[in-house]
Parts: structure tokens; sequence; C-alpha cells
């Protein structure tokens, strides 16, 4: 059913790469898009809780429509094959960049609004990247290459947020307001698309019985959900993601309007962020591979994120200026290097605790518990930041250090001895 184990990798990784770019360019500009004083889609009285409502709703929706569409299109990639769905992930994202960017333009809220639908809806291709890793890895390299699929994914969350910083400003500004990176990212999109079909192999050939849509329904996926290991994963997974997603979406705002960082250091942050993140799976995984069990590297990681979070809040607590602000730069280095270490190690026994003709659905699940978390605190920590602007902030290591609690417990040891082979 799978093709040889020893088909590269590469292929994937190029459109990862890409895909990725195309979608990060836009995330530091999403922070001006509702903060900035010139953006298109607001006046300049308007105030700073309604901006930050919106904020949080545009960001919280494509995760919303995520948790609906990418079990139904992770199923359906291991009946249907990887590329086809593939192809629709990255023709989503050119679609969603086209889309915003017209919104931006005419300043159309609603139609910004309208294109972070679609992003939630067709622009997510990490559960098939990670569905084909499972497909081409083994059992004792799976943890590596989920790491090196991390690494195209970080490397393009590096460059991405660079180039939408830099171009923020740069031309015809008057015209095109913060529209210019989301052209730019679909370009990059349409390449990441081009490339998907020009040099991605199929890794599913022979399938035992081709489901037809007619007879493809949620008891699939249900079987998967209700998989005993995939659930005691599944919770820490939920947990840590609170600490990330609450982090990741509202540091850019909190440096925006608290340290009153500009787009070109607003890209810069994001994008070292994503460096981070590539240093630890192309080097940091292997080399504690080397030093601990996978559990030890789980616990390990999600101890840099706590100290990192810690110390984010801390930090901007103090609201540090001048060269005092390399601390927050800082203490970014952990929270993202602990973060991309423990949820490489849980894809991987995600994909281990499944057969192979359940690698789609069971990314699906994945994705599911990532885009319900990260849609209930995008919500949320609009309102909480409404509030008080570093409400998220003080919040974000509540998660972490739950999921360090169950961790220790008996549930959380016996849940990675079980999955382990």
């Amino acid at each position: 059913m799978i093709k040889n184990k020893s088909q590269s990798i590469f292929p994937l990784l190029w459109v990862m790469l890409f895909d990725h770019a195309s979608l990060n360019v836009t995330f530091p500009i999403v922070t001006l898009l509702f903060f900035d004083a010139q953006s298109s889609l607001f006046t300049a009285d308007t105030s700073h809780a309604v901006r930050s409502m919106w904020y949080g709703l545009c960001v919280a929706v494509p995760h919303v429509v995520n948790i609906i569409v990418t079990p139904i299109l992770s199923g359906l990639s291991d009946e249907f094959g990887r590329k086809k769905i593939l192809m629709l992930g990255t023709l989503g994202a050119l679609i969603f960049a086209i889309t915003a960017a017209v919104g931006i333009v005419y300043g159309i809220l609603s139609l910004v609004f309208f294109s972070f639908i679609l992003k939630g809806a067709f622009s997510r291709t990490n559960p098939i990247g990670q569905a084909v890793i499972g497909d081409i890895s083994s059992v004792s390299n799976k943890v590596l290459y989920m790491g090196y699929l991390q690494t195209a994914i970080s490397i393009g969350a590096f460059v991405g947020p660079i180039i939408g910083g830099y171009f923020a400003h740069q031309f015809l500004f008057s015209t095109l307001n913060f529209s210019l990176p989301f052209f730019i990212a679909a370009l990059l999109a349409g390449i990441s698309f081009l490339l998907t079909i020009v040099i991605f192999s199929e890794t599913l050939t022979e399938k035992q019985e081709r489901a037809r849509w007619s007879q493809f329904n949620y008891q699939t996926i249900k079987k998967v959900f209700s998989d005993k290991n995939v659930l005691r994963i599944s919770a820490v997974l939920l947990l840590s993601q609170i600490s990330w997603s609450l982090y990741y979406q509202f540091i850019p705002p909190v440096l925006k309007t608290v340290l009153n960082f500009n787009a070109h250091q607003l890209g810069i942050f994001v994008g070292l962020i994503a460096l981070w993140l590539a240093f630890a799976t192309t080097f940091g995984i292997k080399l504690l591979q080397l030093i601990f069990t996978l559990h030890q590297m789980l616990m390990f990681s999600v101890y840099l994120v706590l100290i990192g979070s810690l110390l984010t809040f801390f930090f901007c607590l103090f609201h540090l200026s001048g060269y005092w602000t390399i601390l927050i730069w800082l203490a970014a280095i952990p929270t993202a290097v602990g973060d991309v270490i423990a949820y490489s190690c849980l894809i991987a026994l995600y994909s281990n605790v499944v057969r192979k003709e359940e690698q789609g659905k069971v990314m699906g699940v994945c994705f599911v518990v990532v885009a319900l978390i990260w849609a209930l605190t995008a919500a949320l920590g609009g309102i909480m930041m409404g509030l008080y602007t570093l409400l998220p902030l003080i919040l974000a290591p509540l998660g972490i250090l739950l999921a360090i609690g169950l961790l220790h417990t008996k549930i959380g040891k016996v849940q990675f001895s079980d999955t382990l082979p």
C-alpha cells in the first residue's frame, strides 16, 4: 500500500517551506491591520477594545473552521491520496491571500473576515504533511523525520514574517495600505501549488479499497478519536497548546501596543521565533535523542516552555525599554524550542499508535485538538486584551503547568510506555 520507505522527503519539505512562507508573510501584518492607526479597516478613533475583539475573531475563525474541515480532508487523504489534498491546501492559501489583499485595498472588514474563513477551510497542509511522514518513515526515524518537517515549516515561518514586516510600509502605501505582503503571500502560495503538482509524488499507491465520497463519514474518524492512547496523547497536546497559542498569538499585539514595536521589528521578532524552531528541529531533536528517552525528551521540552512563558510575562510586566527589551527576545528562545520539540514528540506518538491506513485520520485528530485550543485562546484572548493588555500572557503558563502535572501522574507515564514500540 505504501511506497518504498526510502522515498525522499525533500519534495514535501519544499512544498511545506513555500506554503508556510506564504501563510506567515501575513502573520505580523494581521497585528498591524487591527492595531495600527493607519489601517484601512478602521477609523483612527476606533477603540482598543473593538480592535482587540476583531483581532481575536479573525485569528480564531480559521481554527474554528479547522475543527470541522480538517478531519474530513485528513480522512479523505487516506482514501484518495495525499497529493490531491495537498494541492487543495496550497491552492486555498493562494485564494486566502488574494481575497484578504482585495479586502484591505478597499477597506472592507467583512471581506477580510471572510478570507480568514477560507484560510481555515482550505489552507491547512500540516496534517497531510505529517501523514506523508507516517507513510514513508519507520518507527526508528519517525521523530527525526517529523522534526525535519517542522524544520521546513519553521524556515518558511522565519522568512515569511521578515518579508511581510519589510514590505508592510515600503511601496504605494497610500494606495495599497497593508495589502502588499498579502499579494506577496499569494505569489509564494502559487509556487507551493506548482511544486505540489510538479515534484511531489503520491505516497499512497495501491489501496485496499478506495472509499467513495458517499461512503465517507465521521464513523471512520470517530474510531480513531476514541482510541485510548490517542485520547491520552491529545490531553497533553491540548494543555501544552494553551500556553503556546496564547504566547504566539498575543505577543505581537503586546509588543505593538505596549512596547511600540514597528512593522519591521514585529516581522523580525516573529521570524526569529521560527528560526529557533528550525534550529531545535534540525539539531536539537537529534542531540536529545542521544541523551534522553522520548518521554524524558518531552518532559525536558515542556519545562523549557514553562520557563520561557514565565520570563516573557515577567519582562513585559515591567514595560522594558531600550536595550532591556533584548530580554523579551531571549525569552522567546526556550518558549519556541520547548514547544516544537514537545510537538514533534507528540505527533510521532500519534503516528505510532495507529495503523498505516489511519495516518491521515490521526493527524486530523491532532489538528482538531490544536485548532480547538487556538480558536478558544484567540477569541477569549481578544476579549482579555480589551480588559488588560497583558492578561493573555499572564494566563499562558497555566496550560503547560497542567501538562507537566499530567506527565508526572500515573496516567501520563502509562501513556508513553504503552505507545512506544
